[in-house]
């Protein structure tokens, strides 16, 4: 979002090559995330990304693509997230069950607990941008949305998304700690998944602020803070739990990872 402003004279004119660039970055770092746990998950027989987080992920990308995007850039992104995260459904699909053995309700069900999940996420997403945009709800001078000046769905995008983010942070590192073993994660993936978080959340955001204050209050506001913090803890604590769990899960010979019983030490393949 933000393609679209017109900022104040006092904003610098590089303005929106600094944020083009930025988000252009995390645009690539996300993509990169996604592909890495759909490769990771297939080849561990497991799906990557928490279920709840995926669900609502997936129905950000369709609400925003199709409803919230004003110019075919922004929608085109959102658009190949979206397609790419398809292969993330699949993953669950295919391989939820494995995860869900000692939860004989969940795991036959495991397809249409997600999808209703999915749908859910997008009629609330879907109910609460109509009501933000039609509601022209903190407009902002120097900011257009189809050719009006005033809706911000620049700070639309910021609360919605923050909101997936921090489900995603923090339920990444409970299904680590639930699960006791690795399986559709890895460094790499956390690599890509921290560095296009904080891009967006703290430098792009941060940067916004700091040129353009009275059209970016938002990212100082008390919540929103709590918020973005909680996720940069999250995700800076991810990786050492990321290793300690690690050394105590197995490896299948079908490429399964699983929890290694009352044992912490190097991996080993097991029938």
């Amino acid at each position: 979002m933000g393609s679209s402003d017109v900022p104040p004279p006092h904003v610098p004119w590089h303005y929106h090559a600094v944020c083009t660039t930025l988000l252009g970055v995390c645009a690539i770092l996300w993509t990169l995330t996604y592909i890495l746990i759909y490769r990771r998950s297939m080849t561990d027989r497991t799906y990557g990304m928490p279920l709840f987080a995926l669900a609502f992920n997936f129905a950000w990308e369709l609400v925003m693509s199709v409803y919230v995007a004003d110019t075919w850039l922004e929608g085109g992104v959102f658009f190949i997230w979206l397609i790419i995260d398809i292969g993330l459904v699949y993953n669950v699909v295919k391989y939820g069950h494995n995860e869900w053995r000692k939860a004989p309700l969940v795991m036959p069900e495991i397809g249409k607990i997600f999808f209703g999940m999915t749908a859910w996420s997008v009629v609330c997403l879907w109910t609460f941008s109509k009501w933000w945009i039609d509601n022209n709800i903190n407009p902002k001078k120097g900011r257009f949305y189809c050719g009006v000046e005033g809706p911000d769905t620049t700070e639309l995008a910021w609360w919605t998304a923050l909101f997936a983010q921090v489900n995603l942070s923090v339920m990444s590192l409970f299904q680590l700690v639930v699960r006791g073993h690795s399986g559709g994660t890895s460094f790499g993936i956390w690599v890509c998944r921290f560095l296009g978080t904080f891009l967006v959340q703290v430098v792009y955001h941060g940067y916004c602020y700091l040129v353009w204050p009275e059209a970016n209050a938002f990212w100082v506001n008390p919540f929103a803070i709590c918020l973005w913090v909680t996720v940069l803890v999250a995700d800076l604590a991810y990786p050492f739990i990321l290793s300690k769990v690690q050394e105590g899960e197995l490896i299948l010979k079908d490429g399964r990872k699983v929890r290694k019983e009352g044992a912490i030490g190097t991996n080993r393949q097991v029938a």
